[in-house]
């Protein structure tokens, strides 16, 4: 098909909604264990490749820059409105520190594997390894924010996608299994029973928002994340650019998170809507990305797939002596690994394995990811730049 079949504004739009409107609905209709394996986020993706590849969209219109001008800013103000630091670090600042140990354990793995297998990635691939970065540290949303502030290729994201739930395929189930190995673990991190249950006492009841949403919410919300977009632009005129890693773009990316994270010590942190209205921007992001993307640049994904396995290794072992350093158990340990690679999605699911205790725990961790993962993920791109 040599013309393209959706040119218009209103058709594009039409076809890049429903395409996570369908695979959502089937995902959660359905429960097919396909989904538990390759999740809708991977479909959400992967389609729009094949449509704008056969020419049903196109790779590029203004519609795609247009949203991303404004959708990846406010996603990131709404999604670091749910952080409570402060809380996190009182009740369990021994497992925030795993957390932050871990993700700086990301960081060094994806730089030691960009350095040995440089010759075998795509010339941008530094800036798709601070994406991946930034989507193990933080979440879906970090990985598009990284990507959007380093100006990664649309091609580099779809193999960061991939090689982000492939990893994760092998790397989660390791997370469960590994309560089997309570004993020896806590024997080696120095923790005691009377810590434990210490700690078990001191998750205590954590404020949760409300579900129900009214437009006065949305509309504040919205209206709060454009002044942050004018401002952060403003900023981002004012610092000093060194391309291609610091540039304006991620100079603005940086400052709109600094806001967001700032912004979540005001009465907005507790307007309900926030988690609806940013994942909402994020998916449609990522099927704007998966249009934009060129099949014919994704053969370098078994490098990137490669290179996920040896920062997994490297993240295990920062986990494992930062466990004996903050004296934590194997559970806490698991939990805080998770929010550091699986974020707010599957952290729940660990805890709730090892100890239904720690599911509150679990997301307030992943959230503080969500606050570092930007931050870290240009650290990567920078450092793995370095070796280009």
């Amino acid at each position: 098909m040599d013309q393209i079949v959706f040119t218009q504004p209103i058709g594009i739009l039409a076809v890049i909604f429903m395409i996570p409107v369908f695979f959502l609905w089937l995902e959660r209709k359905t429960k097919w264990k396909i989904f538990d394996y390759l999740p809708a986020i991977i479909w959400i993706f992967l389609t729009p490749i094949i449509l704008s590849n056969l020419n049903i969209i196109p790779k590029s219109s203004p519609v795609y820059n247009t949203f991303k001008s404004f959708a990846v800013p406010i996603f990131i103000v709404l999604m670091l409105l749910d952080i409570n630091i402060r809380e996190s670090i009182k009740v369990a600042w021994r497992s925030a520190g795993v957390l932050i140990v871990g993700s700086i354990g990301i960081v060094v793995g994806l730089v030691i594997s960009f350095a040995l297998l440089k010759n075998g990635l795509p010339p941008d691939a530094w800036s798709g390894f601070g994406a991946l970065a930034g989507s193990w540290i933080g979440g879906t949303g970090n990985l598009a924010a990284v990507a959007e502030g380093l100006r990664t290729p649309p091609e580099d994201v779809g193999m960061v996608v991939l090689v982000d739930n492939f990893v994760y395929i092998i790397y989660f189930p390791i997370i469960l299994t590994c309560k089997r190995w309570a004993k020896w673990f806590n024997k080696f991190s120095r923790v005691s029973q009377k810590d434990i249950d210490h700690f078990n006492q001191e998750v205590a009841d954590i404020e949760k928002k409300t579900h129900e949403v009214h437009f006065t919410d949305v509309i504040t919300l919205v209206g709060f994340g454009f002044l942050v977009i004018l401002v952060s632009k403003w900023l981002a005129n004012y610092f000093p650019e060194f391309p291609p890693v610091f540039t304006d773009k991620t100079w603005f990316i940086l400052l709109v998170t600094t806001f967001g994270i700032l912004l979540s010590a005001t009465p907005l942190k507790k307007l309900p809507g926030t988690e609806p209205i940013s994942m909402t921007f994020v998916y449609i992001y990522m099927t704007m990305m998966g249009a934009q993307a060129d099949l014919s640049q994704i053969g370098a994904s078994v490098w990137f797939l490669v290179a996920g396995f040896i920062c997994i290794a490297v993240h295990f072992v920062f986990v494992i002596l930062s466990s004996r350093l903050f004296k934590i158990d194997v559970s806490m340990a698991a939990v805080a690994s998770v929010a550091a690679v699986g974020g707010a999605a599957s952290g729940p699911v660990a805890a709730g394995y090892h100890r239904e205790e720690l599911v509150p725990i679990s997301i307030m961790l992943a959230l503080i990811g969500y606050a570092i993962g930007n931050y870290l993920g240009v650290a990567t791109a920078y450092l793995c730049h370095l070796f280009v």
